[in-house]
């Protein structure tokens, strides 16, 4: 599995989700405009994610999203015109928001990978739970794939959890 599949297993925007969940949806060709990844994402992969609602929560995308490989490792996630519904499946509760941010992977000097996101992107993190950032936030995972900063940012942060209780 890649290291940025790993990141995805512990703290992930939505791109990163699709990744794991739907990975034919990122071709490996560089070329192109970005390709339809609408669909729905269960419960049972999302509550997999420490820091997901103590609920069954459900993922329905619209849009579009791509991912670019860097040269140097990295990777761009880039997701215009995307749109998330989430849905509780104990009380039906939804929300729906546009989520058209990006996410850019990079390895630091020493072996650490740095996510950022900037922009609309949907996030389950361990420490701060499942989320909606507005913004610029980053998080950090050692070599090993260990959570060695937790989401950390400026912008706007909505609950999902709480908004769907």
């Amino acid at each position: 599995m890649e290291k940025v599949e790993r990141i995805g297993l512990m703290v992930v925007s939505v791109i990163l989700a699709l990744v794991v969940a739907a990975p034919m949806a990122f071709a490996e060709s560089q070329g192109g405009a970005p390709e339809d990844v609408s669909g729905t994402i269960p419960p049972e992969i999302v509550d997999d994610y420490p820091g997901a609602c103590n609920f069954p929560l459900q993922l329905d995308l619209s849009g579009k999203a791509k991912a670019i490989n860097l040269p140097d490792g990295g990777v761009i996630l880039t997701s215009p015109g995307l749109d998330i519904t989430l849905t509780n499946k104990n009380n039906g509760e939804q929300a729906t928001f546009n989520i058209t941010g990006a996410s850019h992977t990079r390895t630091l000097e020493n072996g650490n990978v740095e996510t950022v996101m900037t922009g609309r992107n949907f996030a389950i993190d361990p420490v701060v739970g499942t989320t909606v950032v507005i913004g610029r936030y980053t998080f950090v995972f050692d070599a090993e794939g260990n959570l060695v900063q937790h989401q950390m940012g400026d912008g706007q942060r909505i609950d999902v959890c709480e908004l769907l209780s």
